[in-house]
């Protein structure tokens, strides 16, 4: 059985750069800067923004054939 044309597309959603990951990333660092936790946290902020940025979707190329 062949799958619908209409099921087969590719999404167009397209996200940004922020997410919840990204935003305790943002969290964390304002909390160390301000003296309110220990910088120990700067390890996770670390972790967090880099989770937070790398797990974004991206819009895929034109071009690229499945």
């Amino acid at each position: 059985m062949k799958i619908p044309d209409y099921l087969n597309k590719e999404s167009s959603h397209v996200t940004g750069s922020v997410n919840t990951m990204t935003l305790t990333g943002i969290s964390l660092l304002w909390m160390t800067g301000l003296g309110l936790i220990n910088p120990y946290w700067n390890i996770a902020t670390v972790l967090c923004l880099m989770a937070g940025y790398g797990s974004e979707i991206r819009k895929r190329e034109q071009n690229v054939r499945l």
